[in-house]
């Protein structure tokens, strides 16, 4: 599967607040061959796990043990390789007002954040690369605007070059309609906005969670898949959620 390809589970695009499900992304190419008995256990289990692990934990203060922390007593971490990209305006250069103003050490530092907050899960966030890329004026324009159809198109047919892409891809752009950040419908990339409202890093680590099959809380803003704050925490079944994901996504199920 291509890194911009489409995955065959609903994932939800993280718009400022506001979690859409807009529509599926053609992509060139056959659907996937239809799953073993051992994949389709996998997807039914992802997709049902989560439901059923928030019930578990509502039980542990009647006396129910609460799920153990992935990633502790010894367990090995699952590794993720994620490429980091700021982009600029291939028509007017660095300094067009369409170029993220961001520097290669400003996304350095932010992809070290990225590794402290996905720790917590047990999952070690590999950086592939960091780099510049430029893209179209035009599809830059349609990115402030909100809309990444544009860009995701340009990156299928090589009008963006994009080098070393990994499992996990960031860019970070100029802007991405209102929104702090997005992740769009069925990729494994997301884009976050300079000057957003909650701290870049955070802001990032909130799009791998929607990827890694994390939907929104109204529950505790101290937590990392409630919007527009700085919290950063996982809960024990957000953590299950996460690295059976990631586990699919390695084994080649998601």
């Amino acid at each position: 599967m291509q890194w911009w390809s489409v995955s065959w589970t609903r994932e939800p695009t993280c718009h400022g607040s506001v979690a859409t499900e807009p529509l599926p992304i053609e992509v060139p190419g056959e659907r996937p061959n239809a799953e073993s008995d051992d994949d389709h256990w996998r997807c039914l289990r992802v997709r049902f796990l989560v439901p059923l692990l928030l019930l578990a934990a509502s039980c542990s203060s009647a006396g129910v043990a609460a799920p153990v922390r992935a990633g502790s007593d010894g367990e090995a971490p699952t590794q993720l390789s994620i490429s980091l990209y700021v982009v600029d305006d291939a028509d007017g250069g660095p300094t067009s007002p369409l170029s993220s103003r961001r520097s290669l050490p400003d996304i350095d530092e932010i992809a070290e954040q990225m590794r402290t907050i996905w720790d917590q899960a047990g999952i070690e966030l590999i950086i592939e690369t960091i780099a510049r890329i430029e893209a179209p004026g035009g599809v830059l324009v349609d990115l402030g605007d909100g809309d990444t159809s544009s860009f995701l198109a340009a990156a299928r047919t090589g009008a963006i070059s994009i080098p070393d892409p990994a499992t996990i891809n960031g860019f970070y752009v100029a802007r991405i309609g209102t929104a702090n950040g997005v992740t769009p419908f069925g990729t494994r990339l997301f884009f976050v906005a300079d000057d957003p409202s909650v701290p870049d890093e955070r802001v990032s680590s909130h799009e791998i969670g929607h990827i890694l099959g994390l939907h929104h809380t109204l529950e505790d803003p101290g937590r990392l898949m409630f919007s527009g704050t700085d919290g950063t925490n996982l809960t024990d079944p957000e953590v299950v959620v996460a690295r059976d994901a990631a586990q699919g996504i390695l084994d080649g199920v998601r």
